[in-house]
């Protein structure tokens, strides 16, 4: 990818049982992880993110060696649908992340977010539907400033889909966080900047 900026490049084997992961990623913005369940996406995402340790390969992020590093110095985040903390509610749920990293949120740009991202609700996250339980725990993540976020399904149960991934996808742009998201659905990559399809644990980038 000549003259191109490389943000993540991941190129790494894992064994998990009987099932093998010999994959490589290796762009920047908003990338679309696609396939089947059982197709690797998750071990992919939890190489890059520090969950699992790659039996071979590497992990750079932004050109710093990232492999071996624990999860906290990483500066990479992951989704997942269940990645709330229930008993908090919409607010300090929405802050935690970036308290937790010592930097305070400016409310104007906690507004934005909540508008840009539909989130007009308060009270408890955990008598949040699944889907806006998702809305805040990716607000969250996203007002933490991460360098990568790492979305594992948690986009699927969000009403309005493709208008609230436009609208991440425009935050994290400005904000400079690239984004890799797994979904089992093709059509999903048409929103994304580069799409990669993973196959019993290959990976081929198809743009």
């Amino acid at each position: 990818m000549e003259g191109q900026l490389v943000m993540i490049e991941a190129d790494v084997k894992k064994r998990l049982g009987d099932f093998s992961l010999d994959a490589n990623v290796s762009d920047e913005r908003f990338i679309c992880l696609t396939g089947k369940n059982g197709s690797g996406k998750t071990t992919l995402l939890n190489l890059i993110g520090g969950l699992l340790t790659p039996d071979d390969g590497y992990v750079t992020l932004n050109s710093r060696k990232i492999t071996n590093l624990p999860i906290e110095q990483r500066e990479v985040s992951i989704i997942t649908p269940d990645s709330c903390i229930p008993h908090l509610n919409v607010d300090r749920h929405l802050v935690w992340g970036a308290k937790n990293k010592g930097f305070s949120v400016e409310p104007d740009y906690l507004a934005e977010i909540r508008t840009c991202l539909g989130i007009s609700f308060n009270g408890k996250v955990k008598k949040l539907s699944l889907g806006m339980r998702e809305r805040v725990a990716l607000a969250t993540s996203l007002i933490s400033k991460p360098e990568l976020m790492l979305i594992d399904e948690a986009l699927s149960n969000i009403d309005n889909h493709r208008d609230f991934v436009d609208a991440f996808k425009n935050l994290a742009t400005k904000a400079e966080i690239d984004v890799i998201f797994t979904t089992q659905y093709s059509d999903d990559s048409s929103q994304a900047d580069h799409h990669y399809r993973l196959e019993s644990g290959k990976s081929t980038r198809l743009f």
